[in-house]
């Protein structure tokens, strides 16, 4: 049993100095890798410090930037063009009257009962 173990031992490859760490790292690497690794991340250091300067912050409103906004364009736009009517009330229908709280159905004094409806003409 002792020279069984001999054989194990023996057979066991030596450990892995840093040059055989470094080829096996490089291994399916091509020429370029290292160099375009190291400017992707320099690339991302600027985007960085640029959205920093500028003050981006990201959002899902789907708003572009406040620099490329025309504040006093849209405006006269607005000013020029006449109002879209969306819909127009044809009736009017309050909510209960005398409520819990006495009554009140303007929805000033809160309670139940408080709330009108407007149906859009179609």
């Amino acid at each position: 049993n002792v020279g069984a173990d001999d054989d194990n031992q023996s057979d066991a490859p030596p450990p892995l100095d840093s040059e055989d760490i470094a080829l096996l790292k490089s291994y399916g690497l091509g020429p370029y890798s290292v160099p375009i690794k190291d400017i992707e991340e320099e690339i991302k250091k600027h985007q960085q410090t640029v959205k920093d300067l500028i003050g981006i912050k990201e959002s899902d409103t789907g708003l572009s930037q406040p620099s490329q906004w025309d504040l006093v364009g849209d405006k006269q736009m607005m000013q020029e063009e006449a109002p879209l009517q969306v819909a127009r009330c044809t009736k009017i229908i309050a909510g209960e009257e005398g409520g819990e709280n006495g009554g009140g159905g303007d929805g000033g004094g809160g309670g139940g009962g408080g709330i009108k409806l407007c149906i859009p003409d179609r």
